[in-house]
């Protein structure tokens, strides 16, 4: 062991001063800061007026959803997260029908592709009776809004239709009769808030009413641990690859076997891409609590959480720093290691295109089930955890127990492989060849 801490120590301090490992320490909080800058810098970018345009064919409906439409926008752009205050307005105006509307639909486009118009919302006359069918079977929606903006969300579609249908709402009862001033009381909104689960303190036990939900703390904090503890797991063992084909491909490992044993050696690897990892790790998060407290927000940090997000940075790179020493000894040359890295990084990912489904229910039978699967866990759980709702005290225990198991069992299998593959010449062999060295005797 002494000889694998030496080794662990030599390999650490060879890293952590190269230049690489400063750039990519300097370089990751830069872009991941930059991401979040580039928010308010896209949409002060954007700036410009948007202009709507209302075609009421009903003749009657044009103010109540002028009206309707600028209310909803003001609300959605106030809850837009780490917004600027500096939004582009929403100006409307009401375009009349033409006898010749297929004239008037392209000349409304052309406004729109030339970028006089942001929006043209068009009510047919059904609008105001949707029980009524339509003359001449047509299927066309009697509202619709014709628009060039694109994205995997339509934003439109999360404020325009609930304002549409407030406003003709209001028209209708207009029309049968009801009193205006009756119409506020009758469909007018009321706030509805998310709150945080109830607790109970495990000290007094007192039960604890839950709080208001701060979007950020359900939202970012969950995303900013999960997200430094995958890049960290990946930075952290990644380089082993090509570094273990090139140090076998110049014969540094022949000589070095006659003073430590295979075991020692991929030891000394692996401790030491874990000390690399938690000196960044210990190095980020006082970084985030130096600026959140900076920003008067250090009340959002999950100080409870720092224990267990370095214990699950320690399982991960242990996990993932002896599979890349396994597969990169048994690579010829490092070109070759880099064919074994999607391998590598399959248990970060996979977890993290799961990542929405997830959060929407972190408490849910996909979300506990993988949770529990050890080379998800500490992704998964860390996720499950600092969700606002929690998880059950003995989930976390239960999946460290299923980690560390499922290390100890990836170091036997890679130092199985390792002795065989530091010294093995010619083809860089295929994954059903690793597993008859893990289990040759």
């Amino acid at each position: 062991m002494i000889r694998a801490l030496l080794l662990a120590k030599r390999d650490y301090l060879q890293m952590v001063q190269s230049k690489a490992y400063l750039f990519a320490l300097i370089l990751f909080p830069l872009l991941f800061a930059g991401g979040f800058l580039a928010i308010p810098l896209a949409n002060r970018g954007n700036s410009k007026d948007l202009r709507m345009a209302v075609l009421d064919r009903t003749g009657v409906s044009a103010a109540a959803v002028m009206e309707a439409s600028g209310r909803a926008y003001k609300r959605a752009v106030a809850n837009v997260p780490f917004s600027s205050g500096s939004a582009p307005r929403l100006m409307l105006e009401e375009v009349k029908p033409e006898a010749d509307s297929a004239a008037q639909y392209l000349a409304l486009s052309d406004r729109i592709r030339s970028g006089e118009l942001f929006l043209v919302l068009e009510i047919s006359p059904q609008a105001l009776d949707p029980g009524k069918a339509p003359a001449g079977g047509s299927k066309q929606a009697p509202v619709r809004y014709y628009t060039n903006s694109g994205g995997l969300v339509d934003q439109v579609a999360l404020w325009l239709p609930g304002a549409v249908n407030d406003a003709l709402r209001r028209v209708r009862l207009a029309q049968l009769g009801v009193d205006p001033a009756r119409v506020g009381s009758v469909l007018g909104e009321v706030r509805v808030e998310s709150m945080n689960l109830a607790t109970r303190d495990p000290i007094t036990g007192k039960i604890g009413v839950g709080s208001k939900k701060n979007a950020v703390q359900a939202g970012v904090v969950p995303f900013f641990l999960v997200f430094l503890l995958m890049m960290i797991s990946i930075f952290g063992s990644a380089p082993n690859l090509g570094v273990i084909a090139e140090d076998k491909m110049q014969r540094v490992f022949e000589m070095l076997l006659s003073s430590a044993s295979p075991f020692e050696l991929m030891m000394g690897k692996v401790l030491a891409s874990l000390g690399a990892s938690l000196t960044s790790s210990a190095i980020y998060i006082l970084a985030g609590l130096a600026a959140l407290a900076g920003m008067a927000m250090f009340g959002i940090a999950p100080l409870h959480l720092l224990p267990w997000f370095f214990v699950y940075v320690i399982a991960s790179v242990l996990m993932l720093s002896g599979l890349s020493v396994a597969l990169g000894s048994a690579c010829a040359t490092p070109q070759d290691a880099q064919h074994f890295a999607f391998v590598l990084i399959l248990p970060v990912m996979i977890p993290i295109f799961l990542l929405t489904p997830l959060m929407q229910q972190p408490n849910g039978a996909l979300a506990t089930g993988l949770s529990f699967f050890p080379p998800f866990t500490p992704v998964l759980m860390l996720l499950r955890q600092s969700m606002p709702g929690g998880v059950p005290a003995w989930q976390p225990w239960v999946g460290l127990g299923g980690v560390c198991v499922w290390a100890a069992a990836m170091i036997w299998f890679a130092s199985r492989i390792f002795r065989i593959g530091i010294l093995s010449q010619g083809k860089t062999p295929q994954l059903g060849e690793l597993a008859r060295w893990a289990f040759r005797h």
